[in-house]
């Protein structure tokens, strides 16, 4: 008797029925995803109309941060978007059309609400000038053809020679026949002397069995010579301490060789003589 009444009692655990949660629950499930469907709708028609409305079509461009280069031109580059809605367009595909045609070196792009993009621009700086097709590429410290000019004027730029044009092509880089790896290593050379722009006349670049040379005229009438391997901040700041000797202590015009662990001068014949005779 005991072990059925025992069997009953677990039949009667084991069988229990789980309580209702309520109609209330599932009502207010219900009721929720009901919501966020016609807020989701609403989303959609806001957009739709947003995109398709007249009030946010682009009808001016601002340019900011140009100084050398006409609004006119950064304009010609982004003209075609006018009349389009001002969410749909992309301000990175804008700023990497610029850079394609105008030698811009930062494009930010804004949206100004509702009908107005503002374009802020960073010219590229003209470091150096080239000889190309009768007039002078003209390029900044990264190699990129800013402009090419018929004739040097009020420049206060090296010229560098040395070097074969293959093609030069306004705010495209520089390319050169021979070798395109000479032109990183021009690079190097112009942002290393950029503190020294302004003294350079000439950067002249040698390519030999050995190697790439490279040989910097002075508008006082000093040489530097150096090869690749030499491209270094720690020569360069030696160089600036030379120069500044020679400079102060009139010790005469000459060359440096910086291809040595330490600089090494080497005056030049003439200024031999004259110290013998003095």
């Amino acid at each position: 008797m005991r072990e059925g009444r025992t069997s009953r009692l677990i039949k009667i655990k084991m069988y229990r029925p789980v309580k209702n949660v309520g109609r209330f629950g599932d009502k207010r499930k219900l009721d929720i995803k009901r919501l966020l469907r016609v807020l989701i709708f609403l989303c959609i028609i806001t957009i739709m109309l947003t995109a398709t409305s007249s009030f946010f079509k682009l009808e001016k461009i601002e340019i900011n941060g140009n100084v050398s280069i006409p609004d006119s031109e950064i304009l010609n580059s982004v003209n075609h978007h006018l009349g389009e809605n001002i969410f749909m367009i992309k301000p990175a595909l804008i700023s990497e059309e610029i850079k394609q045609s105008v030698p811009i070196k930062e494009v930010k792009v804004k949206l100004k609400l509702p009908r107005t993009l503002v374009i802020n621009v960073e010219e590229r700086e003209i470091a150096a000038a080239l000889s190309y097709l009768g007039g002078f590429a003209l390029i900044d410290s990264n190699g990129v053809v800013v402009r090419i000019e018929p004739e040097l004027k009020g420049l206060m730029i090296p010229v560098i020679t040395g070097l074969e044009i293959s093609r030069a092509e306004k705010a495209k880089p520089l390319v050169i026949s021979e070798d395109q790896s000479l032109l990183e290593r021009l690079k190097e050379v112009m942002k290393l002397f950029s503190p020294m722009n302004a003294e350079l006349s000439e950067i002249h670049i040698e390519k030999n069995r050995e190697g790439v040379a490279f040989f910097i005229y002075t508008l006082d009438g000093y040489q530097v010579y150096f090869e690749e391997t030499d491209i270094d901040e720690g020569k360069f700041a030696l160089l600036r301490e030379v120069l500044e000797d020679l400079r102060k202590n009139g010790r005469g015009k000459g060359l440096i060789d910086l291809s040595q662990d330490m600089p090494v001068f080497r005056p030049n014949i003439s200024e031999e003589k004259g110290g013998r005779d003095n």
